[in-house]
């Protein structure tokens, strides 16, 4: 990244002045009144890019813009069904995040070795709800690393929005599992390469990759593509692509198994992944 990156002032005056993102309210009439009017272009996409801003400085205005908001995202109810509870505060987000990580079987496969000492590394904790259940539950050692550390204990993001190289380069083989809930929809296909890369260094064998992320099933409306026929995803101004199940699977076909994909009512679908043994050869 260069010196043309973004930094917070520059990223608070295109949300509040140029956006008109003043609070969470009016973020919310432009989600359900402009945004399915608007045609997506080149400069829609890079202007808030991923690649584009000090990330670290991007959630950080965020959150002070919209609360809680960044975190369980109820700017975007879902379309079937209902939040079960109002979400107002850290707690009340807290809980409805790790409901996300029942819902979708990740606290399932931390449970099955809930006796052992595994490491485990989460992507994105935001106020800790899945820490809290790991180390309550379980006798796996808990890493976490967000971009905005909301709780003690979690480390960093670089200002690219990537994990910290210090961990990559020391902790080589050493997880059994890496899990990011709720968080790859954010990222650009420059971040989202590198997560894919450093958490095939980080698991050891066998070790499982864990994430969630919208695919493009072809369904997506007309107002969420581009001129090329793309479909993008957008939060708070920041447009991030939204793949195509093959370009997933091709993604990941150098170094994971593909165990099984499971996919929610509301779009959104589960990767559950194995590192595959350094010699092994595809089938």
């Amino acid at each position: 990244m260069g010196c043309a990156v973004k930094k917070r002032s520059e990223i608070r005056r295109i949300l509040v002045n140029e956006l008109g993102f003043t609070n969470l309210e009016a973020y919310k009439r432009w989600v359900e009144v402009v945004r399915p009017t608007m045609t997506i272009t080149d400069e829609d996409i890079e202007r808030l890019s991923p690649d584009a801003v000090d990330c670290r400085a991007f959630w950080g205005v965020c959150c002070e813009l919209f609360g809680t908001d960044p975190i369980c995202n109820v700017a975007a109810p879902p379309a079937l069904g209902a939040l079960p509870y109002e979400i107002g505060n850290s707690i009340e987000a807290n809980r409805m995040n790790l409901r996300l990580a029942k819902s979708l079987g990740i606290t399932s496969f931390l449970e099955e070795n809930a006796h052992s000492r595994l490491n485990v590394l989460e992507i994105g904790p935001g106020y800790g709800s899945l820490k809290n259940y790991i180390e309550a539950q379980t006798n796996h050692v808990y890493v976490g690393v967000d971009v905005v550390p909301r709780v003690p204990g979690v480390l960093q993001a670089s200002v690219e929005g990537l994990l910290p190289r210090s961990l990559v380069e020391q902790r080589q083989a050493s997880f059994s599992y890496v899990i990011a809930s709720n968080v790859f929809q954010h990222f650009s296909a420059r971040q989202y390469r590198q997560y894919i890369k450093d958490s095939a260094g980080l698991l050891r064998e066998g070790g499982l990759f864990m994430f969630n992320l919208t695919i493009d099933t072809g369904k997506t409306p007309a107002y969420m593509r581009d001129a090329n026929g793309s479909a993008w995803s957008v939060h708070y101004g920041q447009y991030t692509p939204i793949p195509t199940a093959m370009s997933v699977y091709s993604e990941l076909a150098s170094v994971f198994d593909v165990l099984y994909v499971t996919q929610r009512f509301d779009g959104l679908f589960n990767f559950v992944c194995r590192r595959r043994a350094a010699n092994a050869t595809l089938p």
